[in-house]
């Protein structure tokens, strides 16, 4: 289409990075080196999300129950399910990139998606599980954890096909949608011709019967 996106680093305070704000070759490199880090991260994460979605095979694996290669039990990621749905509508946020999040972050922001109650001990939960099914892991001698690169294709799949095809669909499909509101939509239109064509025809089958 003619059109590229353009990515760009702004380091306002090296401090963040333990790096001194002397200008010298040493603290050069060192920007330099977390710039590019971040850069790769997030251009990784933007070229994952529109790779083509995950096979049925890793849909089942991850919707249903499972257990790990060392044996523990991996609860499944139930596809539709509110809680569900927040928590990987959560983990798309570019924000987690760099530093990762941590178990008191996942909560904030599934509760304000949710708009309901959800504690550290459901998080932490849903983190066991989401690390058994390998779409996080735990950064090494902290609290964070990072989403994977199969982790992200799996939430963008999930929180697309709900947000974008399955809920406004079913809304569409609702029969008690007014009739000049489901005008404007072409399923609309054609589920409810489709369903006047099959009361029609059963009701001409009976009468013939």
């Amino acid at each position: 289409e003619g059109r590229a996106l353009r990515t760009e680093t702004v380091i306002c305070n090296t401090d963040d990075f333990e790096i001194g704000r002397r200008v010298c070759a040493e603290n050069w490199h060192a920007l330099r080196a977390v710039g590019e880090s971040a850069n790769r991260r997030l251009c990784d994460a933007e070229a994952a999300d529109a790779q083509p979605a995950p096979d049925v095979a890793t849909f089942d694996r991850v919707t249903r129950p499972s257990t790990t290669d060392d044996g523990l039990y991996a609860a499944g990621l139930h596809f539709g399910d509110p809680r569900v749905m927040a928590v990987l509508a959560a983990l798309t946020s570019f924000c987690h990139l760099i530093v990762g999040f941590r178990n008191h972050q996942l909560v904030e922001r599934v509760r304000a998606l949710l708009q309901a109650s959800y504690t550290c001990r459901q998080a932490t939960y849903d983190l066991r599980r989401l690390k058994r099914k390998g779409l996080i892991v735990k950064v090494p001698h902290s609290h964070r954890y990072q989403l994977t690169s199969h982790g992200r294709k799996i939430a963008v799949l999930f929180t697309k096909a709900f947000g974008r095809v399955l809920a406004p669909g079913l809304t569409a499909l609702d029969l008690r949608l007014p009739e000049d509101v489901a005008a404007r939509s072409k399923l609309a239109t054609a589920w409810r011709q489709l369903e006047r064509a099959i009361d029609g025809f059963m009701e001409r089958e009976m009468i013939a019967a």
